[in-house]
């Protein structure tokens, strides 16, 4: 799914909100077309920014991961103009299980040389930079499915439409905002942020697939402290498998 109005349509239809001609000079020398159709992609990063809404949520459904390499690009995974990770899981003919995600400074106080421990099935991943890395390091071939949300795609052309389904009023609105910004006024930004905000609340509210009984983890006070790929020679390590604890470990 896709919007409705194109590009030019509403780069007109913010020109006529405002009251300048879409052929109007800035002192720069470019049209006020021109401008506003760099204020377009800015509204919609903006919108972006506010909510992973499902129609750019995108789906690596198979992706190899291969032995003895921890690290891989964005852009090795295949992903397209990627905003974060939502979820990684690893598919076999027999437990394919969800990943757990940790977070870098956890996962470098944790295990901040992964080479100390012996290869295996890797249960966790973490982002660090534009890249995922995966522990354990695989001990062979596994296949991981990689769902994600995306950026939406910058408009360039005359006749395209955006990413977004059931937006464009958001985007004329917030597009509207952000041309009074460029143009320094204030109050009717304030007026036009204000009819965006509450616009965009009501499109974040339409999405369903909410978890209204989210489960916390426990507490586990065995993962408390600092974990070696030599345990006995760390007084403050545990002396188990360092994944001990963690789902599917």
């Amino acid at each position: 799914m896709a919007g409705d109005l194109t590009r030019d349509q509403i780069v007109t239809e913010v020109c006529d909100i405002v009251g300048k001609s879409v052929s109007g000079a800035a002192v720069s020398g470019a049209s006020l077309q021109t401008r506003v159709r760099t204020y377009l992609n800015w509204a919609q990063q903006r919108i972006a920014r506010h909510f992973n809404f499902y129609e750019l949520t995108a789906i690596i459904d198979s992706f190899t991961l291969t032995a003895s390499t921890k690290r891989y690009s964005f852009t090795t995974l295949g992903l397209v103009r990627p905003k974060d990770i939502r979820s990684v899981l690893l598919l076999d003919s027999q437990n394919s299980f969800r990943m757990y995600r940790m977070q870098q400074v956890n996962y470098e106080k944790r295990f901040p040389r992964p080479e100390n421990f012996s290869t295996g099935r890797p249960r966790i991943y973490v982002r660090i930079g534009d890249n995922l890395e995966f522990f354990y390091i695989p001990d062979s071939a596994y296949t991981i499915k990689i769902i994600y949300p995306q950026w939406p795609t910058p408009f360039t052309t005359a006749g395209q439409v955006s990413d977004f389904s059931n937006k464009d009023q958001l985007l004329v609105v917030a597009t509207v905002m952000e041309t009074y910004l460029a143009l320094e006024e204030y109050t009717d930004a304030t007026a036009w942020f204000n009819k965006m905000l509450g616009m965009l609340n009501d499109a974040v509210r339409v999405e369903g697939d909410v978890d209204w009984e989210p489960q916390a983890e426990p507490i586990d006070l065995g993962m408390i402290g600092t974990i070696s790929g030599a345990p006995w020679m760390e007084p403050g390590a545990m002396p188990d498998d360092p994944l001990y604890g963690y789902p599917n470990a």
